[in-house]
């Protein structure tokens, strides 16, 4: 076991009788140069908020349902949401990708403290439509997309930068549930991948699939239940480029079989050793999971570690992840899980990294609704956060603020108007202790556009937010760390 692997189990078990990991900023900058490169890979790698002045910015959403070439309704579609803190207005360029559509493009300008939304779905033919949103400068923008479907709506912030590879760890076609892939290639260059899908009886590798070329400037939608994976439960997925980048999301309608809802969502671009989950909830016993996906050549053993009220009574779970494999804990098995809310932190023992996906389908009052949102690598967290999108007034529960250290943290939540930053009354000081989430509720009466989290310590910031169309229930969707 490397030298660090050696740290952190020693932390690991010495954390075990509180139930959470707190690993400091001197842990970290004690790890060899191929761990700070495999941090460095993740924070580029994940929707974030650049720190520093650049001379543009690019952000890929990666794709909303169209209703078809003659639909005029407004149940279909998705807005882009860009948001400028600062005081000089923002120019730049909406790209929107088809099937098998040219690229068109629009010129935009984002007023300085406000907020742009840009319905980007408006006027497409085909079935989705995805976009590349490039700004002059932008330090501090935020960009994110919001996707309108009969049976739900789900937000999905907007990725950095293409990937060479992304990963889904969950994935659904039981009862007829209908799980795309959205493939865009941003490139002038055509895009080749290799496909492979891993289910409860193995992996498969469809051959239709290797070397399955994205052509240049273009999207491509992949039905997974039409490429053998039809009737399953559990679906991971890895996609990995051949020669090129690409962006990948699924999208994810859900008809049965305990799941019910409509989500669009990124795939995780890089595995991470060390996972949060804030968004664990089991008051009232849903049916509740967490999926854990070792979508590379080495066995992974993994450790998890529950805390927060529901989780205080769990002993340490330890893991065996085979490679190309996937691991589905349900929390109705997990021995001594309370019904409150929980979270849990997953850390590789050995091995190079996993995935991590979290699902939850919860009884309404007239019907059920599931939600299913990416767990957070530890390196992301940030003492920083933005949230591009309104959220309604009243909203309880809206923001959770999880402190991923070993000291208080302190917290407040601003708005941004054309006064700049200023403190939202009430939400000035949050405490946050070590290891614990706090839930937020926003004040009622009052008009929000965009939003940020500033802490003393390190947070790991989660929205859950309402959904408005088709099924009910809540969407959980990662705020923009600042880095």
């Amino acid at each position: 076991m490397k030298t660090w692997r050696r740290v952190l189990s020693f932390t690991l078990v010495a954390g075990c009788a509180a139930g959470v990991v707190l690993l400091s900023e001197s842990q970290k900058d004690v790890a060899p140069q191929e761990v700070n490169n495999a941090v460095a890979n993740v924070q580029k790698a994940f929707p974030h908020v650049a720190s520093t002045r650049t001379i543009s910015t690019s952000w890929y959403c990666p794709g909303v349902p169209l209703g078809g070439d003659a639909y005029v309704g407004n149940d279909y579609g998705g807005t882009i949401s860009i948001s400028n803190p600062t005081d000089t207005e923002v120019q730049g360029v909406v790209t929107r990708f088809g099937i098998e559509a040219e690229p068109e493009v629009v010129s935009i300008v984002v007023p300085p403290r406000d907020s742009l939304t840009y319905n980007f779905s408006q006027g497409a033919r085909g079935a989705y439509v995805s976009a590349l949103v490039e700004l002059a400068g932008g330090k501090g923008a935020s960009v994110e997309q919001r996707a309108i479907y009969p049976a739900g709506d789900s937000t999905q912030p907007c990725v950095n930068q293409p990937s060479p590879q992304w990963f889904f760890a969950d994935g659904f076609t039981a009862s007829d549930s209908k799980e795309d892939l959205l493939l865009t290639n941003p490139l002038p260059d055509a895009t080749v991948i290799n496909v492979r899908f891993v289910t409860k009886d193995g992996e498969r590798q469809p051959s239709a699939l290797q070397g399955y070329v994205l052509p240049p400037h273009s999207l491509r939608v992949l039905d997974i239940a039409s490429q053998g994976a039809r009737g399953e439960d559990l679906v991971g997925v890895e996609l990995r480029a051949v020669s090129g980048t690409f962006v990948a999301a699924r999208a994810q309608h859900y008809l049965g079989t305990g799941r019910l809802g409509y989500a669009v969502k990124l795939g995780a671009p890089e595995v991470a050793t060390d996972w949060w989950l804030t968004t664990g909830d089991y008051r009232g016993k849903p049916n509740e999971q967490i999926i854990v996906f070792n979508p590379t050549q080495d066995e992974a053993k993994v450790v998890a570690l529950f805390s927060g009220e529901g989780g205080a009574g769990v002993a340490p779970l330890n893991l065996t992840v085979p490679a190309h494999r996937v691991v589905s804990l349900a929390m109705s098995n997990i021995a001594g899980l309370t019904e409150n809310r929980f979270t849990v932190s997953f850390s590789v023992l050995e091995g190079t990294g996993i995935v991590v996906e979290h699902v939850s389908t919860r009884q309404l009052e007239k019907s059920m609704a599931t939600t299913v949102d990416l767990g957070v690598p530890f390196v992301m967290a940030a003492k920083q956060w933005a949230i591009p999108s309104p959220i309604a007034p009243g909203t309880t529960d809206a923001i959770a603020l999880t402190n991923v250290t070993a000291l208080q943290a302190s917290a407040r939540i601003e708005g941004v108007g054309p006064a700049g930053a200023l403190p939202i009354a009430g939400l000035e000081a949050i405490v946050v202790e070590p290891g614990a989430t706090r839930y937020v509720a926003l004040p009622e009466g009052m008009v929000l556009g965009q939003l940020q989290v500033v802490s003393t310590q390190d947070l790991i910031v989660v929205r859950s937010l309402p959904r408005t169309f088709g099924v009910k229930g809540r969407d959980l969707v990662t705020a923009l760390p600042v880095k």
